[in-house]
């Protein structure tokens, strides 16, 4: 006979609920019916302990007074309240505290077909339907290959813009180029003095990227050529036809360029937009500022007349030749989205260098009577160091993937040759995924130092562990010949506690996600992903240990149920990996 459990709702239909959340709902209903307390109290003193004191832990200091009571026998009183209860095998008073552990038979019945029903719908929710996220990310400026200090943007939009999709909100993804300003004019000057058409056509944003060294250099050795480059780049703003045809011809190659990598990366966009997108109208978009919070002089230049601090430089919108700045096209921006996509979130993910102009950006806007500018947030990141590739200094984002996918090469291809997989193939996935999850991984507004060796640790928090972990899910179903039936399985044959801990591991990825949207802060993925990572590795070992505890016993009644599990780990790591923008090798 099978073990059931009712299914309360399909995952999709969650409303932004997590799986395991409905046992801490029910933990702290019954602590809260029982003292008299609001549930929502009873909620923000619930922690996670260590493994071995169980699933939650509750303090019993703060009912003392109103109970009249110690807090020791609070917590034996509370336990004994749970007596029999469903969901919970153990609840115990350790002194002051109350420890409560899930039902293994529960949590597994329940889960592991919730998982499997929900396949690649596992860790969504409609909590953001009707709303729309304006997610700003990457930006590069063009005529530059991008560089490896582009990836922390790059990906940590892309994982937020996955998430909050995940969440029902929709995802307008816009790459907001740095492609207008002098020194578009410096570089098309550049080329009409010293440029060569045909090294262009061949070697595209390369020689584009020399051309801007030389245009420097020239601007050193002779002193008309700054203003030769500032008078181009004038040209270029009252729509000079040559002016324009070297710009349009430099950000064709220089957008080209950007998507291929992309490609690689699996990173797209809606708009391509820029700040050239808003280089017309700038006239009015000042008189508008002039007109809500007003402007002044200073210096010669045009600048927003708000309040500064004593060593705050003012924000600039007009140099005193005359020439826009990147503040002004930024507020055009700015009410752009808000009237196009009526926005609930508007994220800019820059780093934390640009906290002052961010934090000016959104004081002008509030000068001048736009509200909504509280819906704009800077996601901001730290910084990465002790980056170098084999290749030398200068850090192209290409040349450190190339290298990640030729070092995992280098470490598959020894212990990979008997075995039926297209090892470049894998290497490129293991090599960029190494580069991703070791981005995000870390706390998004911290500093971290890029090793080379952690990036493909097979046994440290590494995205290579976590993709391990997954092919080896799908290796054993494919020699199994695949998973049973969602209802085929005798769950309850699943009892040692490394299934039940695997299966409380990957349950709390959609909460993962979901802590993720709210923090804009992947790193929690991450973590939920290498914890259920580390729990599946555990159930490997216990295999290893005992045969008993294999997945592929002869009775094969056992052997379905694990299979099952086996099914929902998959799906569950599989997912969350996606959602990060780490690939998810079935074979490793």
């Amino acid at each position: 006979m099978l073990y059931k459990f009712p299914v309360e709702a399909p995952i999709n239909d969650f409303q932004g609920k997590y799986i395991m959340n409905r046992y801490k709902n029910a933990f702290v209903e019954e602590v809260a019916n029982t003292v008299g307390v609001e549930a929502s109290e009873v909620a923000k003193l619930v922690k996670v302990p260590e493994a071995d004191r169980g699933d939650f832990a509750l303090p019993c200091f703060p009912f003392a007074k109103q109970l009249k009571q110690n807090p020791a026998q609070i917590a034996l009183s509370l336990a004994a309240h749970f007596a029999d209860h469903p969901m919970f095998e153990k609840v115990e008073a350790a002194g002051p505290y109350v420890n409560a552990t899930i039902r293994s038979a529960h949590v597994i019945g329940t889960l592991v077909p919730q998982i499997r029903n929900a396949d690649d719908h596992f860790a969504t929710s409609d909590l953001g339907y009707g709303q729309t996220v304006v997610v700003d990310f990457s930006s590069p400026n063009i005529a530059k290959p991008l560089g490896f200090h582009h990836l922390r943007s790059t990906m940590i939009g892309n994982a937020l813009v996955n998430i909050h999709k995940a969440l029902g909100y929709t995802v307008k993804r816009i790459n907001f180029l740095g492609d207008w300003g002098k020194t578009f004019g410096l570089l098309a000057e550049a080329f009409d003095r010293v440029g060569d058409e045909e090294r262009l056509k061949k070697e595209g944003i390369k020689y584009l990227l020399e051309l801007y060294v030389e245009a420097n250099k020239l601007k050193e050795s002779d002193p008309g050529f700054d203003d030769a480059a500032r008078q181009m780049f004038v040209k270029q703003e009252q729509g000079d036809d040559h002016a324009m045809a070297l710009w349009e011809l430099f950000r064709s190659i220089s957008l080209k360029e950007f998507k291929r990598i992309y490609r690689r990366l699996d990173v797209d966009f809606d708009f391509f937009e820029g700040e050239s997108y808003y280089r017309h109208g700038m006239d009015e978009v000042i008189a508008d500022i002039t007109r809500t919070a007003g402007t002044r002089e200073d210096q010669g230049a045009l600048v927003v007349d708000m309040a500064y601090a004593d060593d705050e430089p003012p924000m600039m919108l007009k140099k005193s030749d005359g020439a826009t700045l990147y503040a002004t096209r930024d507020i055009a921006a700015a009410k752009d989205r808000q009237e196009r996509f009526n926005f609930a979130k508007s994220l800019y993910v820059v780093g934390t260098e640009q906290k002052r102009h961010f934090d000016q950006l959104k004081r002008a806007l509030s000068a001048m009577g736009c509200d909504w500018q509280e819906k704009m947030v800077h996601v901001n990141f730290g910084r990465v160091h002790g980056m170098s590739t084999r290749k030398g200094t200068v850090v192209f984002l290409e040349d450190v993937l190339n290298e990640a996918r030729d070092r995992a090469y280098e470490k598959m291809s020894s212990d990979s040759a008997d075995r039926n997989i297209d090892i470049k193939a894998v290497a490129e996935e293991v090599g960029i995924g190494g580069i991703v999850f070791g981005d995000l991984k870390n706390l998004r507004a911290s500093d971290y130092t890029f090793d080379w060796e952690e990036i493909l640790n097979t046994k440290g928090f590494t995205g290579i562990c976590v993709q391990y972990a997954h092919a080896r899910c799908c290796s054993i179903l494919r020699k199994a010949g695949g998973a049973p039936e969602v209802s085929g399985a005798d769950l309850s044959l699943l009892t040692a506690p490394e299934e039940a801990t695997l299966v409380k591991e990957i349950g709390r990825i959609p909460q993962a996600v979901e802590l993720a949207a709210t923090e804009l802060e992947p790193s929690r993925l991450a973590r939920a992903l290498y914890e259920a990572a580390r729990a599946w590795n555990r159930y490997q070992q216990a295999g290893n240990a005992e045969k008993s505890l294999r997945i592929l016993v002869e009775d094969e009644s056992v052997k379905q149920a694990r299979l099952a599990l086996v099914d929902a780990t998959r799906i569950a790591l599989a997912r969350g990996l996606s959602l990060l923008g780490v690939p998810a090798p079935e074979a490793m």
